[in-house]
């Protein structure tokens, strides 16, 4: 059986490990594995017969502390370990490439689904659809295991196997997330070749997407040497042949491990004492003017199609927040209060960014750009003779663009961005009796180098 097959980038040695323990507990029951002897003559991994092999599913450990748990909740990361838990991933996955002749002569039909069985494209056979959820406008929604594992238990009393009619087809796995997404017949779109959604951002979303490596030669090695798994050449090339997850390379512990990635540019806020006047100053919001509707492309028959996101060209300013209290409540507006830096004559010599600095309110995701248009809000407290004192509510405004170096250069299209995965800290040196400057530097999920920014770009102006 030829396929067509496409060499991909391998997943974690971390991930391939957790997925090979699992392996492990799944087929502990049985002393014979894994030289069992199926009634075809092949060999197989476990003891349950070809018709109720489980499909078991992964993703990499790099990507636990980079999900959202529901709408306004702020980013997950290291520093927000209890939305774990609440992360919803999405997951389809369908037949990848097709035979020159016999039933599956053409290209998979994305439009097939396993589950919804009243829809008129249900696939009984699994043919095309391997999986997707109940509800047939979103993939089957599972959560992480408690064991920190990478495992994805799917959310659904019915269990989810592999294809007993079609045991040596491959199928692609896709999974993504979206932060608080309400699919509906008229955001969600399939058609034979793709399923996309249409998107709106509030810069509290993460959005993250990706799929499981296709097993070329260099994928199925790294998986056999980082679990120690027992395949034959023989079985090997079988697998390979295949090209992707299927009822025979899951019985050999072969099993998919999902690489998710970031879609949207992050962006932080930090704030430091430039001068013994800064404590007259209180920030009190900021909005990062964005793209915010747009395409997303969760599964393709082309997996350079995945976690495509096409904005569109509006733009509206997206308002920073707080983080939320508990991980499942909304992010709040900023404190009433603000924030004021506090200046200590300690400091005088010391660089601005040597002094300790405070962080303002959560973070903002944001569509991929060359420029942004930053405006801080704070107010003023001035003096205005015979001991008396004026507050000004004042804002600035900053374009800060994308430098001209690697890390910012998009490497599909060459043009120079705020990359998607990349956090960047805005760091607001702030003066009492000067323009307050804005710089910013990359740091967290993928580190890079500083970005200057003309303080002289800003301009004050009252707000009524």
């Amino acid at each position: 059986m030829q396929k067509k097959r496409k060499k991909t980038a391998s997943g974690t040695k971390a991930g391939m490990v957790a997925a090979f323990m699992a392996t492990l507990l799944a087929v502990s029951c049985t002393d014979s594995y894994p030289t069992l002897i199926h009634n075809d003559g092949s060999q197989i991994g476990n003891d349950e017969t070809y018709d109720r092999t489980p499909i078991m599913m992964f993703v990499n450990e790099q990507n636990y502390f980079s999900i959202t748990a529901t709408r306004g909740t702020g980013v997950f990361d290291e520093e927000h370990d209890s939305k774990y838990a609440a992360a919803v991933i999405h997951v389809f996955a369908f037949r990848d490439g097709f035979d020159q002749q016999g039933l599956l002569s053409s290209p998979a039909d994305l439009r097939r689904t396993m589950f919804d069985e009243t829809h008129s494209f249900f696939d009984s056979g699994q043919a095309d659809c391997l999986l997707d959820g109940p509800d047939y406008n979103v993939g089957m929604p599972t959560r992480f295991s408690a064991d920190r594992t990478g495992a994805l238990e799917p959310q659904t009393e019915r269990g989810l196997y592999y294809s007993a009619t079609y045991q040596d087809v491959g199928y692609n796995f896709f999974a993504y997330h979206i932060d608080d997404f309400a699919p509906t017949s008229a955001n969600t779109h399939r058609d034979a070749e793709r399923i996309w959604y249409d998107i709106e951002i509030d810069g509290s979303q993460d959005i993250l997407s990706g799929y499981a490596p296709k097993l070329t030669r260099e994928v199925l090695d790294e998986k056999i040497g980082a679990s120690g798994l027992g395949i034959s050449e023989d079985d090997q090339n079988r697998i390979l042949n295949i090209g992707n997850y299927s009822t025979f390379a899951a019985h050999r512990g072969v099993n998919p491990v999902m690489d998710l990635r970031h879609r949207l540019a992050r962006m932080k806020f930090e704030a430091y004492p430039g001068d013994e006047s800064a404590d007259n100053i209180t920030i009190t919001g900021i909005t990062v003017e964005s793209r915010y509707r747009g395409e997303f492309t969760v599964a393709s028959r082309s997996t350079d199609d995945i976690g495509r996101i096409v904005f569109s060209g509006e733009r509206k300013p997206l308002e920073l927040r707080e983080a939320s209290p508990d991980g499942a409540q909304p992010c709040p507006p900023l404190s009433e209060d603000g924030y004021v830096v506090h200046y200590d004559p300690s400091m005088a010599g010391s660089n601005w960014e040597d002094r300790p600095a405070l962080k303002i309110g959560e973070s903002l995701m944001l569509a991929p750009d060359s420029t942004y248009t930053l405006t801080l809000y704070y107010t003023q407290t001035i003096d205005v003779g015979n001991g008396h004192t004026e507050v000004k509510q004042l804002s600035s405004r900053y374009a800060v663009k994308a430098q001209r170096n690697s890390y910012y250069r998009d490497t599909a299209t060459g043009e120079y961005i705020f990359l998607p995965g990349y956090l960047y800290t805005v760091k607001i040196v702030v003066y009492g009796l000067q323009d307050i400057r804005v710089s910013v530097n990359i740091e967290g999920w993928k580190d890079g180098g500083d970005v200057p920014l003309d303080p002289d770009q800003g301009y004050d102006s009252v707000i009524d």
